[in-house]
């Protein structure tokens, strides 16, 4: 099995879509975001929710198809918010057919239209997507502000420059980003997971979770319950990241009290008990895990291979890849 940082997702995980974007069948996907392998952490040390489908699209079919690389940490412990959040968004994607050239051929083609319309949003995707697919962030960003320019009221493009800003180690640039997008959006389960990231590599400390639970709050003010839940689940998963496993294992506990047919807390608890080596719980875990997540559930297959690292990965090197991933900046 591939290491623990090898490993990806994601989630979750949900997607909106307002425009029809390029797609190509699935034999052309790259296998770079094929589910689950993704770029190395070396290449991508960014944390979060996200989330969504592969619709099978050489192209993303969204713009949270090109969050996608940037979602490698959330997809490694499945401590990040986009699987879930996907898992109860239900708007659809959309699609148009694109030729079948190769994707380096494709790019410098939508380059070039470029130099002549820098305002085709097509165009801007494309290449956004190549450069992110080899990590060239810094170059990315540009693409991403235009997209924005083009199409203000899309959340999911700023979404992506606070997490580019957050990859480059900008981190008070993204943290302005991720609280201008909830100044909007209170409860964007992906804003509330991205501004928690940025707050735990700054050593904010208590403050992640008092951001947290006045948004939790809201939540319950406002009757919300799947936010509510999904924001109860949010705080268990950064108990786990600031290394507080007891803590995250009653959190998890509690919410599978409030419904055990939810599978994601057996889910996070399976992995959980993987770090502290305790085998068969883990083992009881990922058991009602598979008993409950849907057959026809689309990352399925690629939870299952998370699973099945989280078995056979040595627990000291687990935990070693997971203090890499986690661990807040100095």
């Amino acid at each position: 099995m591939a290491s623990l940082s090898s490993l990806s997702f994601s989630s979750q995980s949900n997607l909106i879509h307002h425009r029809k974007l390029l797609k190509l069948p699935p034999s052309s996907f790259p296998r770079c975001l094929r589910p689950p392998k993704l770029l190395s952490c070396t290449e991508w040390k960014i944390h979060i929710l996200a989330r969504s489908f592969l619709a099978s699209a050489a192209i993303p079919s969204s713009p949270k198809e090109v969050l996608k690389p940037l979602l490698k940490k959330a997809a490694i412990l499945l401590l990040g918010c986009s699987i879930f959040v996907g898992f109860v968004n239900k708007r659809p994607s959309l699609a148009i057919a694109a030729p079948t050239l190769e994707t380096s051929e494709r790019e410098e083609l939508f380059e070039k239209l470029l130099e002549d319309d820098s305002a085709n949003v097509e165009a801007l995707k494309v290449v956004l997507y190549g450069k992110m697919r080899r990590g060239k962030t810094e170059e990315a960003v540009k693409y991403v502000d235009k997209l924005i320019d083009a199409d203000p009221f899309e959340v999911e493009w700023r979404l992506l420059r606070a997490l580019c800003y957050e990859t480059m180690g900008q981190l008070s640039t993204a943290k302005k980003l991720f609280r201008d997008i909830l100044e909007e959006r209170p409860l964007l389960l992906r804003a509330l997971h991205g501004l928690a990231m940025v707050m735990h590599k700054n050593n904010e400390g208590s403050a992640v979770f008092e951001m947290l639970y006045k948004a939790l709050e809201l939540a319950r003010r406002q009757n919300r319950v799947t936010e509510e839940r999904n924001i109860k689940i949010l705080i268990a998963q950064m108990h786990v990241v600031k290394g507080d496993l007891d803590g995250s294992l009653k959190k998890f506990q509690d919410l599978i009290h409030d419904d055990p047919r939810d599978f994601r807390p057996y889910l996070c608890q399976g992995i959980v008990y993987s770090l502290l080596d305790k085998k068969d719980e883990a083992q009881e875990q990922f058991e009602t895990y598979q008993s409950l997540v849907p057959e026809e559930f689309p990352q399925r297959g690629f939870l299952d291979d998370v699973v099945l690292a989280a078995k056979s990965k040595p627990q000291d090197q687990f935990w070693k890849d997971f203090e890499t991933e986690f661990s807040s900046s100095k």
